[in-house]
């Protein structure tokens, strides 16, 4: 026969009790509501002459703080000047075509797309692209990963020097932030419909900005907009922030437009 166990009454009452404790702070735990939260749907497009175009490929940046609040970094960025992408390249000796791909693609570097295989012969070839995938040939096994990677094969400069030299000046300034705590500014890039999203925001007036002006073709734009974040329902909060280089009286910007400069020779 098998033995039975038996538990003293009193033992039982306090496992009984204990349990009961442990199954109600789980349901404390479970049934306690998260701090609510806000979101940001930002879309950017500017004027260039009759057209409107979307913004593609830019960062943007979530700044604790009202435009009052930040008035200093705000003055410092727009006194902030950074070497225009083409100039840039054509400093760095890069070849016509490769500044024509960077343009056409909205790209700082040459990470933002996949290169194709029309950019390695025919009417389209960037020199650059052709040398390094050459190069790639006798790395890797095959000639798809010689493209896939070929990225691996540029000079730093050209690979990705004009991005690094503008993520330096954004850090720099960003340092100088009236919050001083950098861990709390949020960004964001937009997508090739100029469109991104801020998401899982703590209630609170924002400063949101490139920091940085953006090259939109003939001159670069830099904005600088107050945006007050309510926990309110999704519908409420996917109402994009949309940011133009022409003035909207429901949003509160700054908004500084300069010509591109022009490149040395």
């Amino acid at each position: 026969m098998r033995s039975i166990m038996r538990v003293p009454a009193k033992n039982v009452v306090l496992v009984s009790a204990a349990i009961g404790c442990l199954l109600c702070s789980a349901a404390f735990v479970a049934q306690t509501p998260e701090a609510p939260r806000g979101v940001i749907r930002l879309k950017v497009k500017f004027k260039s002459g009759d057209a409107s175009k979307e913004l593609a490929r830019k960062r943007f940046f979530l700044i604790k703080g009202s435009l009052a609040d930040n008035k200093n970094l705000i003055e410092r960025i727009k006194q902030t000047s950074v070497i225009s992408r083409e100039c840039y390249y054509r400093s760095k000796g890069a070849s016509p075509a490769l500044i024509k791909w960077l343009t056409e693609n909205e790209c700082d570097s040459v990470y933002c797309r996949e290169v194709d295989e029309k950019y390695l012969s025919g009417s389209e070839a960037v020199p650059e692209f052709q040398a390094a995938f050459k190069q790639g040939l006798s790395e890797f096994k095959t000639p798809e990963l010689a493209r896939r990677w070929l990225t691996t094969n540029l000079p730093p400069d050209i690979r990705d020097g004009f991005y690094n030299e503008k993520q330096r000046v954004i850090n720099d300034l960003i340092a100088q932030s009236a919050s001083g705590n950098t861990t709390s500014i949020m960004s964001v890039m937009t997508d090739r419909k100029g469109t991104a999203y801020l998401t899982n925001i703590e209630p609170g007036t924002y400063t949101v900005s490139n920091i940085v002006g953006s090259e939109t073709g003939k001159t670069s734009i830099l904005w600088a907009c107050e945006k007050e974040v309510k926990a309110v329902s999704l519908a409420i909060a996917l109402r994009p922030l949309t940011l133009s280089n022409e003035k909207d009286p429901k949003v509160k910007c700054e908004i500084v437009e300069r010509p591109l400069p022009v490149c040395e020779k």
